[in-house]
């Protein structure tokens, strides 16, 4: 959408498409932006070998970026929202990027609707009660439709959509972009044999925030351990 042209492949599945990140250089308003297609994080059970490896990827990209990152943009399509967009949305922006990084949300697969904007006043509430406060919102179509005679049956909707997302990062995006740190997700105490892992602040975060059981939280710290 932003890139102006089809770039990134579209997931017609449950598992999603894009496992492996993409960066692409766009221009919003008139200034530069590095845009990341990311990751996907599978909404289905947070403890599948599928997730925890998209999680990884997307620890391993915000970490290694050059010149840090400036916004974090949270996709998810209408109606509800899942358990797993909590997780990961205190995953990302309040356990890993400490929430120094502003994060906005983009709300998809509003086309049918008869104005997509009033989608989010009638659920803001339930993001509120979730502890989910974005920094901005847009509530969008990614989709132009079907073709038909030349024309597409959303075309109106997605032009309205891409400005809006333009609007979003301008408004949101950090003037100075903010490098995020890698976690030291575990410790060690004693010494020679006698040496005891202990766990890192982050891994209480992950159960006290994100729900997670101890072997969960510590199954995915070992995850992203020295990435």
């Amino acid at each position: 959408m932003l890139a102006g042209e089809d770039v990134a492949d579209i997931a017609s599945t449950s598992t999603g498409c894009t496992f492996q990140s993409r960066s692409y250089r766009v221009m919003v308003a008139g200034s530069s932006f590095t845009i990341f297609d990311t990751a996907g994080l599978n909404e289905g059970d947070p403890r599948t070998i599928e997730k925890f490896n998209a999680v990884r990827q997307l620890y391993k990209l915000i970490t290694s970026i050059d010149g840090g990152v400036s916004l974090l943009l949270f996709c998810m399509r209408a109606p509800r929202i899942k358990e797993s967009n909590i997780q990961n949305w205190r995953l990302f922006h309040e356990i890993i990027c400490a929430e120094k990084v502003p994060i906005a949300i983009i709300i998809t697969g509003l086309e049918n609707e008869g104005s997509m904007d009033n989608w989010w006043v009638g659920n803001r509430d339930n993001f509120e009660h979730q502890g989910m406060r974005p920094a901005g919102h847009a509530c969008i179509t990614a989709t132009r439709g079907k073709e038909k005679g030349g024309q597409y049956l959303f075309a109106e909707e997605y032009a309205e959509s891409k400005e809006k997302v333009q609007k979003l990062i301008m408004k949101c995006a950090l003037r100075k972009p903010w490098t995020v740190p890698k976690i030291q997700w575990f410790a060690e105490t004693g010494i020679l044999c006698f040496k005891k892992e202990i766990m890192g602040k982050e891994i209480f975060e992950m159960m006290q925030k994100c729900g997670m059981s101890e072997e969960d939280a510590k199954e995915l710290a070992r995850n992203m351990k020295g990435v």
